[in-house]
């Protein structure tokens, strides 16, 4: 079940729930192949990191498609437009979160790569604490999940 350790404690069985819900793992291959049953390279247990998934835009900017979370700080000031490409197949199943932390001004979402939710072309940010939802649900396409204070035209 597990493996045996000089002080003579042995590791129980950790599912790979358990290892995400740790903060800063930098384990290498080598280290992980302790543990019984782990398929999993270093490298892709730390993109678990939730502080690897969020990242911070300002108007003028594209959303990683790669990450969870984008912030828009529009601290530039005045309206402003920010593009969020089409998800590779890579993304598939990816949630993403897009929500303004700062409002300097209107942040404008052409929703060219965005299908569902309303007949919408743009999705526009005007205050703070707004949010768009959406998921990848093919290699083309962004579904929206849920629009909170966005405004849609």
């Amino acid at each position: 079940m597990g493996h045996q350790y000089e002080n003579g404690k042995k590791l129980r069985s950790v599912t790979a729930a358990e290892i995400s819900t740790l903060d800063g793992i930098t384990a290498t291959t080598a280290e992980l192949n302790i543990l019984d049953g782990v398929t999993a390279t270093a490298a892709e247990i730390n993109t678990l990191d939730v502080t690897a998934q969020q990242e911070t835009i300002d108007s003028g900017d594209a959303a990683d498609v790669s990450v969870g979370i984008t912030y828009i700080d529009n601290t530039t000031g005045g309206a402003g437009a920010i593009t969020l490409a089409a998800p590779g197949a890579e993304n598939v199943g990816r949630v993403k979160v897009i929500e303004m932390t700062v409002d300097g001004g209107d942040v404008t979402l052409a929703l060219t790569n965005v299908q569902g939710g309303t007949a919408a072309t743009t999705a526009t940010f005007d205050a703070v604490g707004e949010a768009l939802t959406v998921i990848a649900t093919n290699a083309t396409k962004w579904t929206v999940l849920k629009e909170f204070g966005v405004t849609l035209a």
